[in-house]
């Protein structure tokens, strides 16, 4: 299963549409489905994860919805990486049995394995959910300034 899976994909999309919305007004599943284009039911799981993860807190009643458990920019991409993946991103503890008398081949490959798993983990928590959503922002205020084709 690849890393940037559809669900994970879903997942950081909606976290950085709630991150987008005003912090005293909680966002409706349903209005983040409709804007990301996701299945309901679908983000109704993702965002129930994300609650038991920490990474967003639900708020009962007429006016309820989701909200941020905490700031963006104490949030971490590896944050909701680790809370929809887990924490075994690329390599598993037990994918391979590495045996002291086995090859040698097998020890270089693991720790080749464990470098690549450490740097991605590095870019993961370097970059927060605030500047996620700086990006976008920029982004969708070059695009407002490009004359329509």
């Amino acid at each position: 299963m690849p890393l940037f899976s559809a669900k994970l994909d879903y997942a950081l999309r909606a976290v950085i549409d709630i991150a987008q919305q005003h912090a005293d007004i909680p966002c409706q599943s349903r209005e983040i489905a409709e804007r990301q284009n996701i299945r309901g039911p679908y983000l109704d799981q993702i965002l129930a994860v994300l609650k038991r993860e920490g990474i967003v807190r639900s708020i009962r009643g007429a006016g309820g919805g989701y909200v941020l458990a905490r700031p963006a920019s104490k949030i971490s991409v590896g944050d909701i990486v680790r809370a929809i993946v887990g924490e075994q991103l690329l390599v598993s503890d037990n994918e391979v049995k590495l045996d002291p008398y086995g090859s040698t081949a097998t020890w270089i490959v693991r720790e080749f394995q464990e470098n690549i798993e450490a740097q991605l983990v590095r870019m993961l928590d370097s970059m927060s959910l605030e500047e996620m959503v700086s990006k976008q922002r920029k982004l969708e205020d070059s695009l407002s300034i490009m004359p329509s084709i």
